[in-house]
């Protein structure tokens, strides 16, 4: 209730700081950075993606900020890569990415604030400025949050340092990325008893598998890419980039670990784990003529664990058409371990009475993720001697632009050898082809001050070893308009968020992903939010009550065991400075 300090002040802001507030034009500002501020100050759905930090249809968050993310539209993993650290970054709060190079001629500075669903806060500061031959971001990114669902106490921290230089005689161009990622959480299992969480209902809680108690994490991300691009023509480039990472995770408080590993039968109470990786990428980019460009490359990957090491060669060409509008990929990838992966596809463009449509077939023969092949069985920490079998996803995919504000894209997937973690968190490879249709359809109509926004989408999955919600759409109606004298952009309205029936899955923070889980399985649950929205000059304020249906609807689950919240006030806020 901390957050409602700030009421009088920004009722201050609304009602008093309005007679200046749209300041004239400036006629020597380019048109470039006038659409900058504008794209910047304007109300986006991105703002949505800022403020929660990932994207509510694809994923849906368990509890907190900071929390693992359940995976609720299925995707295709189509790396030939291990990327441990991406994959550590995936199991905590997603952030937008950020270009390493600022062209505007102003600074600019934007300040994130987000409390979270109990006591705790999110504030993000990131910097950006041009100089003379280049650019550089900082971003600065503290999650600090007590809750009584997936942690009991959780703290991120997050620091990019992103820059660019480009040499005024040579056509030479650096650009880099200084990354740091820690994490410290005490885990709960979704156990609380907090009236945020729950309403007065609290029946079978007895018997849901939850073990893991008093479980204790702390993850550590340090990694540097540095690409260097040097331009010998108008159509020839050459590029090389090196990424260099290095994690650590350390578990404590093991005692009761039979959720990780059920065959496990010793008395350890601790795990630590240490990774490295370090890719190098050479690639050449062609402009063979007006119409057709080409990319060839090679990349290098050289993965260590402990006194383990996997070197991974990755060969990758495309080319690209501009009459024709389509363009073909390819990917091939060898290490001294496992098969090869190959990856190849091909997207055409067409247009048909004024519908733009995009057809893409695709074969991509994969490795796992090295998680899914070295973690589940032992904890060891060993890499498997037997060859493992890669998985063959096969599918097409078919989008349509209706208008500039209707989209549908359709998905059919045929995949075999899938590698998934069963019932007891065991690493295994589905003897099945497995069938997956998806339909998903985005649109945005409005009617003077009104607006329909919304995401609605469909899903089938021939097997539960990758169990989906068939229906989820997430809608939105508001009015928006200016009020106070034409000087305060605002928008009021409501979200309505659905998720069918789940067949259940648990997420294990040592795997890093979620095993299948019928134990788990989910009723279908809808979450309703009212919201206004302000807009002053260059800060944006978000004012929401959430989850108000579970006034009279009651307790709900995102995925069992993870309640959703009860009904809560949140106020959260962008505000961006330009000098």
């Amino acid at each position: 209730m901390r957050i409602l300090k700030w009421i009088p002040l920004l009722y201050s802001i609304l009602i008093f700081g309005q007679e200046d507030s749209i300041s004239p034009i400036d006629p020597k500002i380019e048109v470039d950075s006038l659409w900058y501020k504008n794209t910047q100050n304007n109300f986006s759905s991105r703002d949505e993606f800022i403020l929660l930090g990932y994207n509510d249809f694809e994923s849906s968050i368990m509890g907190n900020f900071g929390s693992v993310l359940i995976p609720f539209w299925w995707k295709s993993g189509s790396s030939v890569e291990q990327k441990i650290g991406d994959r550590i970054l995936e199991a905590n709060t997603l952030y937008p990415g950020y270009t390493s190079v600022y062209k505007e001629n102003f600074p600019h500075t934007k300040i994130i604030y987000s409390p979270t669903y109990s006591d705790g806060q999110r504030l993000n500061f990131i910097h950006k400025v041009k100089y003379t031959y280049g650019s550089f971001i900082i971003d600065y990114d503290r999650l600090v949050s007590e809750g009584n669902l997936v942690h009991e106490k959780h703290q991120n921290t997050r620091f990019n340092f992103q820059g660019s230089y480009t040499h005024p005689k040579i056509a030479y161009t650096s650009k880099w990325r200084i990354n740091t990622f820690k994490n410290s959480s005490q885990w709960n299992g979704g156990i609380g008893n907090e009236s945020t969480f729950f309403s007065n209902s609290q029946s079978n809680w007895e018997l849901l598998p939850v073990n893991w108690l008093n479980l204790e994490t702390s993850i550590k991300h340090k990694g540097l890419d540095w690409q260097h691009e040097y331009r010998f023509s108008e159509a020839s480039v050459f590029k090389y980039q090196i990424n260099i990472s290095q994690d650590s995770l350390f578990y404590e408080g093991l005692e009761d670990d039979t959720l990780f590993y059920p065959n496990r039968l010793d008395s350890s109470t601790t795990l630590t784990r240490a990774f490295s990786n370090i890719n190098h990428t050479l690639k050449w980019i062609k402009q063979i003529n007006k119409d057709k460009k080409a990319v060839v490359g090679l990349k290098n990957q050289n993965f260590k664990q402990d006194q383990e090491s996997l070197n991974r060669w990755v060969f990758f060409t495309s080319i690209h058409s501009e009459s024709l509008k389509n363009q073909v990929n390819f990917s091939y990838a060898k290490d001294q371990m496992y098969p090869n992966s190959f990856t190849a596809n091909f997207t055409q463009h067409i247009n048909v009475f004024g519908i733009n449509n995009r057809f893409k077939i695709a074969y991509e023969k994969t490795m796992p993720n090295w998680i899914q092949l070295n973690s589940s069985i032992e904890p060891s920490n060993q890499f498997y001697e037997e060859l493992i079998e890669p998985t063959l996803d096969q599918y097409i995919e078919w989008d349509l632009e209706l208008t500039k504000n209707i989209t549908i894209h359709n998905a059919y997937h045929n995949i075999d050898a899938f590698t998934y973690y069963d019932e007891q968190a065991h690493s295994v490879t589905s003897d099945h082809l497995i069938r997956i249709i998806q339909s998903r359809i985005k649109h945005h109509v409005n009617s003077k001050k009104w607006h329909w926004r919304g995401d609605i989408g469909y899903q089938n999955s021939s097997s539960d070893n990758i169990p989906l919600a068939k229906l989820l759409f997430n809608q939105r109606i508001y009015w928006q308009s200016k009020i106070f004298k034409g000087a305060t952009e605002t928008q009021i309205g409501i979200n309505a968020r659905y998720r069918s029936s789940h067949p259940g899955m648990t997420y294990s923070p040592i795997l890093g992903d979620f095993y299948t889980n019928p134990l788990s399985e989910t009723n279908a649950s809808l979450k309703c939010d009212v919201f206004a929205h302000f807009k002053i000059q260059s800060i944006k304020i978000y004012a929401s009550y959430e989850n108000f249906n579970a006034l009279w609807q009651g307790e709900q689950f995102t995925l069992k065991p993870y309640p959703i919240a009860q009904p809560i006030f949140r106020l959260s806020l962008i505000w961006n400075f330009y000098d």
